[in-house]
């Protein structure tokens, strides 16, 4: 299948995963992923600057009106791998699972004086059996781990910081990812917003569609 708009399943995908995993490369060719607390936006949605505000992305990548798919918008550090890598090659992957489980899972985690290593090497855990990890694992069937992942192409855009756009984004975040308020407000936080132009879905049965 091959379309121009992100069907709804696959909207409905974005806006509900709590994480992404962002992919960029180095100008040297060298991958990196980090996982990322985000927020969908669509482009109404999009902070709208004034005529005479300059766009800092480049005319080629920038086809707002354009836009049927949505933006994803994440906070990182202006110092991390993934920042140098946007600013030399702002084409990045995401990827999405819909592990509907992982909304309603709390484990706990605890100390590590509650793991021992007995003579042999093997690592055992003190702590209760429903706060174990393999445990919660173990008890999920194939339908809890989800029906379809996607990989997402699109183009980074790094937002000037201390700026109004910079600001409303930062608030954007901290209402859909409260929990992460130590990332989005950190002296060196800077937003990544990216375009989204292509998806290649597959699901649990190996079925695979193009969406670009």
């Amino acid at each position: 299948m091959a379309t121009s708009e992100f069907p709804a399943e696959l909207r409905n995908l974005i806006k509900s995963s709590k994480y992404v995993h962002v992919a960029t490369c180095s100008r040297d060719h060298v991958p990196s992923i980090s996982l990322m607390n985000y927020a969908y936006l669509t482009n109404e949605q999009l902070y709208h600057r004034q005529p005479n505000e300059v766009n800092e992305l480049p005319s080629t990548l920038d086809k707002a009106n354009d836009d049927n798919n949505g933006y994803i918008i994440f906070a990182t550090f202006d110092d991390t791998e993934k920042i140098e890598n946007i600013r030399h090659n702002p084409v990045v992957s995401l990827l999405f699972h819909d592990w509907i489980t992982a909304n309603n899972l709390s484990i706990r985690k605890g100390s590590t004086s509650g793991i021992t290593v007995d003579d042999s090497g093997a690592v055992k855990s003190c702590y209760p059996h429903n706060n174990n990890v393999a445990n919660v694992l173990d008890g999920l069937n194939q339908y809890e781990l989800g029906q379809i992942s996607a990989t997402v192409r699109g183009y980074a855009n790094i937002i000037i910081p201390d700026t109004e756009e910079s600001h409303y984004y930062m608030q954007v975040l901290l209402g859909t990812n409260p929990d992460a308020d130590i990332f989005i407000l950190a002296e060196n936080a800077v937003i990544v917003k990216v375009r989204m132009i292509y998806a290649k879905v597959s699901d649990n049965e190996n079925n695979v569609d193009i969406i670009n």
